[in-house]
């Protein structure tokens, strides 16, 4: 009967270990990516040439957002988020035929930037909700229309421009 007591003690003993090992594993600090080439105020831009807005707008008008957003990743440099974004914003027959867009992709510490870069709707309701110091509900907003994650939203709600005086 000791046997059975000591044969389960170290099974147990054994579980917990491998248990506990597996744990610190998972938490282990993990090795940072490589800092970015351009820098923290660096600002790509890349460029849709006229058939691609024209095969996007022909897409978005057909409602096939997922097309449209596969043909735009592919013309451009830009997350599957961003792309999206771009998409749901899109008008068709905005840009002219003959010309190509300048698609800017702003970088989260370049808040007037990325002021300027969204619709001025969205930008007046932050300007509102940054004077009203609801930063929590601007930080959505913006999370909402610009795809920037949570630390790069506040960080540019932080550094929000003041609105133009009228």
């Amino acid at each position: 009967m000791d046997l059975v007591w000591i044969i389960g003690i170290v099974v147990g003993a054994l579980i917990v270990v491998a248990v506990l090992s597996r744990t610190f594993r998972a938490t282990r600090p993990q090795v940072p990516a490589a800092p970015s080439s351009l820098g923290p105020t660096a600002v790509p831009t890349e460029t849709l040439s006229r058939d691609a807005v024209a095969e996007i707008d022909r897409l978005v008008a057909a409602e096939q957002k997922i097309q449209a957003i596969k043909v735009y990743r592919d013309h451009t440099d830009v997350s599957l988020r961003e792309a999206k974004n771009a998409i749901d914003r899109w008008v068709v027959g905005s840009a002219p035929a003959t010309t190509a867009i300048a698609v800017q992709r702003s970088s989260p510490t370049d808040a007037a930037a990325l002021r300027s870069s969204l619709p001025g709707s969205v930008a007046s309701e932050i300007d509102r909700l940054v004077a009203a110091e609801q930063p929590i509900a601007a930080i959505k907003l913006l999370r909402e229309q610009s795809g920037l994650g949570l630390k790069d939203s506040k960080d540019a709600i932080d550094a929000w421009p003041p609105a133009p005086k009228l």
